[in-house]
């Protein structure tokens, strides 16, 4: 399939509004859908994005590796290049995602040769994820870029089959492949797919496809004895499982199956010359649990992954661009939030919050100041739930407030033994419970409480000195401020009180969605 790849716009965009692909092939059959920390602390961990992050402190970002994105839901998904994108993410911040030794590797790295971690990167924007495909296949089916695991290749072509509803010669075209090159991926990630489907939920356990042993997979069904054992045969157009025995008894045999599948070193062992699949077979026949006279079903039925399918033509035009300004000026004039500012705290409805707060016009300054005084609340209720910090914020604050209750009674005391010439000491403690100063209650979780405890107790570690002074002096101010907006009718907004606000707010609320503790 010709592509003008040429048509295709590049732009410069910072790391952080960088959408990690949740699609990627190497995490999309983890289980839970992961989040964007999720999915960079997957990476660092199995796929060497630590050594490339190191490389490229060492070597710089070579030209020539842009990433690949498209625009999805209005957020930026890198369909190729994320090991790139999360080194970058994690060269921004190398002590929330390593041990301090390897931490320090890059921080002296990224001092010694001045890497600029806040430098944009340039990417090209591709229409669709499908017209991506092809790019994306050949890097990763060759040995150019990290190579995929046999099985998240062959996930990758399912998909464009399944989810995509591409036909065999769509596909071909698309992947400049030939047929057998299709259906053989095809046929394999069926047969996994009820295999998988099965013993997760008889043994209650995940199978990761992208360490499964496809080729053991292969050499079993292709033996044609073994596709008589499971009651299955492939549809040689289009690599269709089709099972020609009920599917009750057809779970039973490939579960069996798939259990001695997944003891792969033993599996290529046993299961080598044809003497030793004859007997492999035979071992399996002899289980009492299979109804070897189970016959084939008037009807022979599809496996599960069957679905209508889309037409190229109509998956090509489906084309998400770039949202452009009329000019830069519009870009920074016409709101208050930079167009290229993305902070994302993995919440829907934060998210939601932040995406509605950035769209606003800089004219709605009522809209915008009630708006955000919402997302700065509930950002800090987020981060202190999701860290566990209650606890110790309620500790904190009935120790602020026992230390101001005695303060109060000290000054009480005192007016007393003045007034009325009292001698001797006045036991404070019973005073104390009578006002209920003595701090042994919940304590509230307002704005306040919640501010005062971060800008206390969490920002040491993240800004430098001076920042940390001009944060906390301007925060007090800012939610003052906010407050007079909702609760004051004779509050007047005005649009430079608004951008003060977001100016100062924001590294408050980079911290808060950097650190949230995901359990």
């Amino acid at each position: 399939m010709y592509i003008d790849y040429s048509s295709w716009e590049t732009f410069e965009y910072k790391a952080s509004t960088l959408n990690l692909d949740v699609n990627n092939p190497r995490i999309k059959y983890k289980g839970n859908t992961m989040n964007q920390t999720q999915i960079l602390r997957f990476l660092i961990q199995n796929e060497k994005v630590y050594e490339l992050a190191r490389k490229i402190s060492e070597e710089g970002y070579f030209v020539g590796e842009e990433p690949i994105i498209c625009i999805e839901d209005n957020k930026k998904v890198v369909l190729e290049g994320n090991r790139r994108t999360a080194a970058i993410k994690l060269l921004q911040d190398p002590k929330k995602y390593l041990s301090t030794a390897k931490a320090n590797v890059l921080l002296k790295n990224i001092i010694a040769n001045n890497f600029p971690v806040d430098k944009k990167i340039k990417c090209y924007i591709a229409p669709n994820r499908l017209l991506a495909n092809p790019i994306i296949y050949e890097r990763h089916n060759g040995a150019t870029l990290q190579r995929w695991k046999t099985g998240n290749q062959y996930a990758f072509v399912a998909e464009m089959y399944y989810e995509d509803g591409l036909s065999i010669e769509d596909i071909c075209d698309v992947l400049n492949e030939k047929r057998p090159n299709i259906l053989k991926p095809l046929k394999a990630f069926n047969l996994f797919f009820e295999g998988k489907e099965v013993f997760e939920r008889e043994e209650e356990t995940s199978v990761d496809i992208a360490e499964f042993n496809f080729t053991n997979l292969e050499r079993f069904y292709s033996y044609e004895e073994a596709r008589k054992f499971l009651g299955i045969e492939f549809n040689e157009d289009d690599g269709e499982l089709s099972l020609l025995i009920p599917r009750e008894e057809f779970e039973k045999r490939i579960l069996e199956v798939f259990r001695k599948l997944l003891d792969a070193e033993r599996f290529s062992r046993d299961f080598n010359k044809e003497d030793d699949k004859v007997k492999y077979l035979n071992e399996l026949k002899s289980n009492p649990k299979f109804d070897l006279t189970a016959t084939a079903e008037l009807k022979s039925s599809k496996s599960k992954t069957s679905e209508e399918r889309a037409n190229l033509e109509e998956q090509k035009n489906k084309v998400t661009s770039r949202k452009k300004t009329n000019s830069k000026r519009d870009s920074y004039d016409n709101f208050i939030i930079p167009r290229d500012v993305n902070i994302i705290f993995d919440n829907e409805k934060l998210d939601g919050i932040f995406n509605e707060l950035k769209s606003l016009p800089i004219e709605k300054k009522y809209s915008f100041a009630i708006l955000l005084r919402t997302y700065l609340e509930q950002s800090l209720y987020y981060y202190l739930s999701e860290n566990s910090k209650f606890e110790d914020l309620n500790k904190k604050s009935n120790e602020e407030r026992k230390k101001d209750g005695l303060a109060k009674i000290k000054t009480l005391v005192a007016h007393l033994q003045g007034k009325y010439s009292f001698q001797g000491e006045i036991d404070s403690a019973p005073i104390m419970g009578i006002l209920k100063f003595n701090g042994s209650s919940d304590y509230s979780t307002g704005l306040k409480q919640m501010l005062d405890y971060v800008k206390n107790n969490e920002l040491d570690n993240h800004l430098d000195a001076a920042q940390l002074r001009s944060t906390k002096h301007y925060l007090d101010r800012i939610k003052d401020g906010l407050d007079l907006a909702v609760h004051n009718i004779n509050t007047i907004i005005d649009t430079e009180h608004n951008k003060r606000a977001w100016i100062h707010l924001v590294p408050l609320f980079e911290i808060l969605s950097n650190n949230i503790i995901k359990k």
